[in-house]
Parts: structure tokens; C-alpha cells; sequence
């Protein structure tokens, strides 16, 4: 263990799954659990559980599974130290991290400098804004733009000074190191070698945040037509820009009481909408929506409005989102503002009550590419057979076939055209599309010949549940018998665990060391192992004897079939048989 198990266990005692779950998705209970939307899997029909007897989630979905510590790990992409130090933080526990391996501890280092560094340097950059002369311009552009202190001083925002070694000298200064520097990004190499040079230089500096409110990365901004307009921080160990939206930070909670998210594209525009009161915003940097956005965004709003200009490249924008959202099985709307405006100069004109009315009335998707596609192609009969293809990809990846249908009814009365017609496109489409695997490839097996009789997971499922038949499932030795090599090593570590009924599930997800383990546990311990009115010795007893006796007759029938063939002197065929005993063995055993 890289981390001392006592203060694992104390972690998961102190946590809540159904809290730390629920600031990234949002959950209804049903019955003793609560579902909602897999943020790991794209999906319209809840199928993520979180059991809070167990302190267990589960998505029947997809596989994903395990305790708080997994979830943290999975949704936030840390590995099992950082995920255990986050969680320590959120209930002030102590973690000596002198037990870690030494790669482990580099690299927790690693991002503690670098939040570090961004820390400082956030603060650096917000001197220099309130700097008179250099940060004199920069604070006229805000004034002009609209934003006022109390929204400077909540997000932070700062100026880089038009010198090229600004920050490189305030980070000597501060005694970061070379490398430390160079792995921030805010600094870069010179050509010959000789040394570094700022990334930012006479720009609106925006920190921008993670989730958990610490300084991933920059975005800084022109003040004058100079290209590029916007420039971000470069990928770190920190920062990557598929999973970080601009302003999320701020309003999660706001995106949730209104359980709607407005999705704007630059910084301005969303500080204009939050300062004005519309809080439940966000903003993308610089990139095209990615899927992992899209599912974080899901944790706190169910419909989404997708905000642009209504310049070609703001329409260009909003159609290439689309099918991401689609993809994910989000109610999505399209805003397109009115020609000239941006979000930020639409609500400084017009007011916030008037964008909200807008974003009331946004189309949703459909009928916002039918009219896009007749705007682009015009009514003609050319026009119109171009129309039919760019909706078609859209329309045949509708799941719902009662939606896709009233979808093909409107865009056959919007054409003239035959509905029979606009049928069949759809199903060349969907035949088209069927050639990729509908089903999760990670719920898909890799070796049949070696899956393991349902019996066996059965029999762990019942362990996990009810430890006290763990005494029987030892005195039988059916763990020898087991085929499958992962449910045998897995069952191995159950019945050396402590046996006492509470919290036995939590005790074994700790011991298991890959998500594979945790994830099979999770299923495991979330399957119903039988109903109310069957004795559980009774239930137990009949599956340990029905493992010993298939494993015993397939292998009694795998010896018989070798002994023929060496009577037929068919030495091909027994090897075979053979090697295959030997398989059976080596899984018999657990190798």
C-alpha cells in the first residue's frame, strides 16, 4: 500500500459517497439507492448507482464502480495518492506521504509545485494590473468593457506587463526552479538556449480555476487587434483544456438550482453574465466542446444552452457542438444571438432579462439545423436533396424512435417531400452507422473460453453480502475450483479479510489494487445475491456444490477425451486437449 491502510480506512469512515458524489452528478433516490446520469459513459436512462449503506457506486452501464476514493480517482483523473490527499483535505486528515514510491511522490510534487506557481503568479499578474502606469490601460479596457472591481477582484484577473522577462525574473526571484518554471508553461525556451522568455506579454490575464478552486492555468487577451486574440496556458500535469470549463468554479451551484447551463465562448462573456446575474454560465477555452465536458457539465445541470454569435463562424460553432450533445443524450438548445452582438455586448445593450427571455425561446437542436441547412441550400430542388443529407447523420442518431420519427414527419413537410423517402435515407444512415459496436467496449469480454461460470460470481456476490457463509466457503475449498483467475484471487483475499458485517465491503475495496478489482467489486457487492425467502446456508451450500461438481466433470471429461485420442493415435489433437487441461490448471490455481 502506498498509503498506510489505517488511514485509507479512515478517509472512507470520514466520507460520504453520496456527498462526494453528488457535487459532480446530480442523484434522486430510488428505494435504498440513489441513480442518476454515468459521468464516465454517455447514456439518457440513469444507470449510475451509489448504494450509502455500502459507500459504493456502480454504473450497470458501463462497469465503472468502487468506493469514494474511486470515484474521486476516475472522475477527476488522479491517481490514488492524489485522490486520497484531496478527500484527506476535505475532512481534515493528515496523510504522511514519506510511505510513498519515489515516482508516486515526484509526481504529487510535481502539481503541488504548479498549483504553487500559478498561485504566486496569479497574484503577480493582479499587482501589475493595479500598478500604475503599467497597469493603467489594462484597467481603462476593463472600465470600458463593462466589468466592474468586485468582479475583478472574484476572479482574479491580472495583467502581464509588456516585457519579456517579467515573470521569469519574479519566478528567480521567488527561487523556482528552472525546470519548475518550464513545466508551468508561463515561461519559454529560447531558440539559442540561452534562457526563457514570458509566454504572456501585454494581456488581460484570467486564472482559471479547476473544480476544486485552485489555479490550473492562464488565459490571456489582447488589448488591440493583434493576433492571436486569445492565448491559453499549454497542457500540464495541472491543466487540460477537455476537462476544465472557464467560470464552472463559480457557478456550479447556481447551474444546478437552475438546472440549466448557459455555454458561452470567451472569458468577456461570461464575466458580463455573471456580473449581471446570470451565474449559471461557463465558458470554453478557446476548443471545441469535448464529450468529458459535456458529462462534467451533466453532474450539474440537466439542459444546457449553447450561446454564440450569429456570424458564419458562430453558426459553424454551434453545429460542430452538436453532435457531442446529441451523443450524450443532453436537452441542448440553440441561442444565436442577433447579427452583431456577442453575448458580453448583447446584455451590456439590451439588459439580462432580455438575454433570458432569448434563451427561453432557443430552438432546440432539429429545428435549428432544418433552418440552418435551408439558409445555407436554399428551396430549391438541388437545395433541398442537400438539406436531406446534412440532417440525416443528425436524425439517425436519434435512439428514441418515436422522436426520430416525428423528426423525419417535420422535415418531410419542411421539404415536400415524400415521407416514405426521408424513411428510407434515415435507414440507410442507421445501417451505416450500425457498422461500429453499439454495446460499451469495456463491457465486452476478451476471451470467451475464459469466462467464468456465473456460479462463481454468484458465490462472491453472496461473500460480499453476507460474510458470515465465508467460514463454509473455506471449509469447502471451492476456491480451488473456481475457473476464472481473477474471481479466484479475489475470493482469496475475502476470506483472509476480517469477517465482522460491518462495512466488509469498504474493507475489501481497499485491498484491491486495480480498477478492473474495484470496478468488479462495486458489481458484485450491488448484485441482489437472492431473495428474502431463501435460507442463505442453504443458497450458499447448493452453489459451492454445484462449482466443485461442474469443475470435476469438465475436467473428468477433458481427461476421457485425451485417453481416446491417445487410443487413435491423433497426437494433434491430443495436444491440443492437453493444453488445455493445462489451462484449466493454471486457472484451477490461480496463476
Amino acid at each position: 500500500m502506498l498509503i498506510p491502510e489505517e488511514k485509507i480506512s479512515e478517509i472512507l469512515h470520514s466520507s460520504d459517497i453520496v456527498d462526494i458524489v453528488s457535487e459532480s452528478v446530480i442523484l434522486k433516490k430510488s428505494g435504498q439507492n440513489y441513480f442518476g446520469l454515468c459521468p464516465f459513459h454517455s447514456e439518457k436512462t440513469p444507470s449510475f448507482s451509489v448504494n450509502p449503506a455500502k459507500q459504493i457506486f456502480h454504473c450497470f452501464g458501463c462497469g465503472a464502480g468502487g468506493n469514494s476514493l474511486s470515484f474521486v480517482m476516475k472522475y477527476h483523473g488522479l491517481s490514488f495518492p492524489e485522490a486520497a490527499k484531496m478527500l484527506a483535505r476535505k475532512y481534515n486528515i493528515v496523510i504522511d506521504t514519506q510511505h510513498l514510491d519515489p515516482a508516486r511522490k515526484k509526481q504529487l510534487a510535481l502539481k503541488e509545485t504548479l498549483f504553487r506557481i500559478n498561485q504566486k503568479v496569479m497574484a503577480h499578474y493582479e499587482a501589475r494590473l493595479r500598478q500604475a502606469p503599467p497597469g493603467q490601460a489594462a484597467r481603462q479596457y476593463l472600465e470600458n468593457r463593462g466589468i466592474t472591481p468586485a468582479t475583478l477582484d472574484e476572479f482574479h484577473l491580472g495583467f502581464s506587463v509588456d516585457q519579456w522577462e517579467d515573470v521569469v525574473g519574479f519566478l528567480k526571484q521567488a527561487r523556482i526552479s528552472r525546470q519548475a518554471a518550464l513545466n508551468s508553461g508561463l515561461v519559454v525556451p529560447r531558440k539559442n538556449q540561452s534562457g526563457f522568455y514570458d509566454r504572456f506579454r501585454n494581456r488581460i490575464m484570467f486564472p482559471i480555476f479547476d473544480i476544486n478552486m485552485q489555479v490550473a492555468g492562464f488565459g490571456g487577451r489582447v488589448m488591440d487587434d493583434q493576433m492571436p486574440k486569445y492565448m491559453n496556458s499549454p497542457e500540464t500535469p495541472v491543466y487540460s483544456k477537455t476537462r476544465i470549463l472557464y467560470g464552472l468554479h463559480a457557478a456550479k451551484t447556481h447551474c444546478r438550482n437552475a438546472k440549466v447551463v448557459h455555454i458561452v465562448e470567451g472569458y468577456f462573456d461570461f464575466l458580463t453574465l455573471f456580473q449581471n446575474g446570470i451565474k449559471n454560465t461557463v465558458a470554453t477555452l478557446g476548443t471545441a466542446l469535448t464529450a468529458e465536458h459535456v458529462r462534467i457539465l451533466k453532474g450539474y445541470a440537466p439542459a444546457m444552452v449553447l450561446v454564440f454569435d450569429s456570424d458564419a463562424a458562430g453558426i459553424h460553432a454551434a453545429r460542430r457542438s452538436i453532435k457531442t450533445f446529441l451523443n450524450e443524450g443532453v436537452d441542448t438548445r440553440i441561442l444565436i444571438l442577433p447579427t452583431g452582438d456577442d453575448p458580453d455586448a448583447f446584455v451590456l445593450k439590451h439588459g439580462p432579462d432580455a438575454f433570458l427571455d432569448l434563451a427561453a425561446r432557443a430552438r432546440s437542436v432539429m429545428p435549428f439545423l432544418r433552418q440552418v441547412a435551408m439558409d445555407t441550400h436554399g428551396s430549391s430542388v438541388a437545395g433541398r436533396a442537400r438539406v436531406l443529407a446534412d440532417l440525416m447523420p443528425y436524425i439517425a442518431d436519434i435512439q428514441d424512435s418515436a422522436l426520430r420519427s416525428l423528426h423525419v414527419n417535420e422535415l418531410a413537410e419542411t421539404l415536400n417531400i415524400d415521407e416514405a423517402a426521408v424513411l428510407e435515407k434515415v435507414r440507410e444512415q442507421v445501417i451505416k452507422s450500425k457498422t461500429t459496436l453499439d454495446r460499451h467496449p469495456d463491457m465486452e469480454l476478451s476471451d470467451p473460453e475464459l469466462a467464468s461460470d456465473p456460479r462463481e460470481r454468484q458465490l462472491l456476490s453472496l461473500m460480499l453480502q453476507w460474510p458470515q457463509i465465508i467460514s463454509d466457503v473455506v471449509k469447502s475449498g471451492v476456491l480451488d475450483h473456481f475457473y476464472s483467475q481473477q474471481l479466484c484471487r479475489i475470493g482469496r483475499i475475502m476470506v483472509q479479510a476480517d469477517p465482522a458485517p460491518d462495512a466488509f465491503v469498504t474493507r475489501i475495496m481497499t485491498r484491491m489494487e486495480t480498477d478492473a478489482d474495484r470496478e468488479l467489486i462495486a458489481s458484485l457487492a450491488m448484485t441482489d445475491g437472492m431473495d428474502d425467502n431463501t435460507d442463505l446456508k442453504d443458497a450458499a451450500a447448493a452453489i459451492i456444490q454445484r462449482i466443485i461438481r461442474i469443475r470435476k466433470k469438465k475436467d473428468s471429461g477433458l481427461t476421457e477425451k485425451i485417453k481416446r485420442a491417445e487410443k487413435g493415435c491423433d497426437t494433434d489433437l491430443m495436444e491440443l486437449l492437453k493444453l488445455k487441461q493445462q489451462e484449466i490448471r493454471q486457472l484451477h490455481n490461480g496463476q
